[in-house]
C-alpha cells in the first residue's frame, strides 16, 4: 500500500470518528413520516442564481418535471405560477436570532409568504434544529396544505460507505454550506430517477473584491434581484457586502471565504458518489455553472 493510500485511510478513520462525535451532539431525532418514493419520475431543483431566469422561460421543460425551490423563491411571482411540490430552507437564521435585523425581516416575510400563498400540496423541508423553536410554527398553523419534514444538517465525512449510510438515514449530510447541498441529498432520498439542477451558477469567485481597508466583499446575485429592487421595503441583496459567519456580524477573511467555497464544491463530489450508489442521475442544466461534479445537460438543445 502506497504512502498516499495509507494517509487517506488514516484521514478517513479520523473523519469517521469526528463525524460520530458530531452525530452524538448535533443530530436530532425527527420522528418524520417516511418520504414518498418518486422512482421513475424526474425533478428540477430551482436554485436562485441569476441564470434561472433563462430556465424559467422554458415552460416546456418545467412542465415535464416535479419542481423543488429554495430560500427566497416563495417571495417571487414565479412561486404561485409554478406551484412547486417541494421547498427547502436550510439556514438556521430563519428560526433563531440573527444580529442583522434587515435579514430577520426578510426571512420572516418569506415564511409568511409561503404560508399565505400556498394553496396546493407542499412538502417544506426544514433543519431539525428549527423544531426546537415555536414562534415560526405559528405562521403555518392554519395552512393544512403544507407538510413539514425535518432533516439533520450534521456534517458527515469519512469512508463513502459510512457517509452514504448516514445520508440515507437522515443522520447528516455533506457540509451544508448552501441550500443546494441538502436539496440534492433529499431529492436523492426520494428516489427521483433524474434530477436537474437549474440556477446553480456558483460563480462567486469572480465576484470577490478586497477593499483598500482589507475588507472582503462578495456580490451574491440572484434571479429575482431586479424585482427585489422595486420593493422599497427590502434592501438590495446583490450589492457587494461582507460574508458573515452564520447568525453574527463577524465577517469572514478571504481564506475563510475560499474555505467555504472549497467545502461547497467538494460536497458536490460526495453527493455525486451518493447518487451513483442510489442509481440516481444528476444533470446540471445551469448555463456557465462553476459546478464540475455533475454531467451537463443543455435544455435549449431540441435533441435533448
Amino acid at each position: 500500500m502506497s504512502l498516499i493510500k495509507i494517509r487517506d485511510f488514516v484521514i478517513s478513520i479520523f473523519d469517521v470518528v469526528l463525524s460520530i462525535i458530531k452525530i452524538i451532539f448535533l443530530t436530532k431525532i425527527t420522528f418524520n413520516s417516511k418520504l414518498k418514493s418518486y422512482r421513475d419520475q424526474s425533478l428540477i431543483i430551482l436554485a436562485n442564481g441569476p441564470s434561472l431566469n433563462s430556465t424559467l422561460e422554458n415552460h416546456e421543460f418545467l412542465n415535464k418535471h416535479n419542481l423543488l425551490c429554495v430560500n427566497y423563491f416563495g417571495r417571487t411571482d414565479e412561486y404561485v405560477k409554478l406551484k412547486p411540490s417541494f421547498y427547502v430552507i436550510t439556514s438556521l437564521e430563519y428560526f433563531f436570532k440573527d444580529e442583522k435585523e434587515e435579514l430577520v425581516t426578510i426571512r420572516k416575510r418569506t415564511l409568511e409568504d409561503i404560508a399565505t400563498k400556498t394553496d396546493w400540496p407542499l412538502i417544506l423541508f426544514l433543519p431539525a434544529k428549527a423544531k426546537q423553536q415555536n414562534e415560526w410554527k405559528k405562521i403555518f398553523i392554519n395552512n393544512t396544505n403544507i407538510s413539514i419534514y425535518y432533516f439533520n444538517t450534521t456534517p458527515i465525512s469519512g469512508f463513502s460507505w459510512f457517509s452514504n449510510f448516514c445520508y440515507s438515514k437522515n443522520i447528516g449530510m455533506p457540509r451544508p454550506h448552501n441550500v443546494l447541498i441538502p436539496s440534492l441529498i433529499l431529492s436523492i432520498k426520494m428516489h427521483f430517477s433524474e434530477i436537474y439542477v437549474a440556477g446553480a451558477d456558483h460563480s462567486w469567485l469572480k465576484e470577490i473584491n478586497v477593499t483598500e481597508e482589507n475588507e472582503v466583499l462578495l456580490s451574491q446575485k440572484h434571479f429575482y434581484d431586479h424585482e427585489a429592487k422595486k420593493q422599497s421595503k427590502d434592501k438590495d441583496m446583490s450589492f457587494p457586502k461582507p460574508m458573515y459567519q452564520g447568525g453574527t456580524t463577524k465577517t469572514r477573511k478571504l481564506h475563510e471565504v475560499l474555505e467555504k467555497f472549497y467545502y461547497t464544491f467538494r460536497s458536490y463530489w460526495k453527493i455525486k458518489s451518493f447518487s451513483e450508489a442510489k442509481g440516481v442521475k444528476i444533470y446540471n442544466v445551469t448555463p456557465i455553472s462553476y459546478i464540475d461534479a455533475f454531467e451537463r445537460f443543455d435544455i435549449s438543445n431540441k435533441q435533448n
